[in-house]
């Protein structure tokens, strides 16, 4: 009889301990998708006032009452702002695209894999705008600066615009955007730890 109720003793601690393990495994899972969550949440904020730069940009254009003259200086601006422009406004979309199709029933490692190829992915893309973005700036030049007079100080504001243009983006090569990289590897190989626990 001692032996009986031993065994039934013995079989509820078993049953007591799985079940903690479930629940705190659940627990888990639940902190582990909350940060995530508020990662998309942020991202989603994020690319939608991307998406909505063009509204800006016009009614900065409307309020101010800007008036263009339809020079060559206009349409060489316009040449080279478009196409920069609307590649990175495609790149916009598709990234919103991306964050608002994102799936949270996957499993916490795919969901997180999946937030890494996100950001790699708007990464590279800043790499690329970084790239492209003093073609747009000499169209804007252009487009709102139509009678350029190449004085002194014209000159030396463009040295200093390009000046912290380089500057920040070698700061956001070499410093940011590895660190980046780091910090997101790091949080990936710390969830496949915990998933092999």
């Amino acid at each position: 009889m001692e032996l009986l109720e031993l065994e039934n003793i013995w079989k509820e601690c078993d049953l007591k301990i799985t079940e903690g393990n479930r629940i705190n495994k659940e627990i888990l899972k639940r902190v582990l998708i909350s940060k995530p969550e508020k990662t998309i949440k942020w991202m989603k904020i994020r690319s939608g006032f991307n998406l909505l730069s063009p509204l800006i940009l016009f009614a900065w254009m409307e309020i101010t009452n800007y008036i263009f003259y339809f020079t060559s200086s206009f349409y060489i601006g316009l040449g080279l702002f478009l196409p920069v422009f609307i590649l990175t406004y495609i790149w916009d979309w598709e990234y919103f695209l991306h964050i608002y199709n994102f799936d949270f029933s996957d499993t916490i490692l795919n969901i997180k894999q999946n937030i890494v190829k996100l950001e790699k992915y708007k990464v590279k893309v800043t790499q690329i705008r970084y790239i492209l973005m003093p073609i747009a700036i000499t169209g804007l030049l252009f487009i709102f600066c139509q009678r350029l007079v190449f004085s002194l100080e014209f000159i030396i504001m463009i040295l200093l615009i390009l000046i912290v243009f380089i500057a920040s983006a070698y700061y956001r090569f070499k410093y940011s955007i590895s660190e980046k990289f780091r910090r997101l590897n790091k949080e990936l190989e710390e969830i496949e730890q915990i998933m092999k626990s």
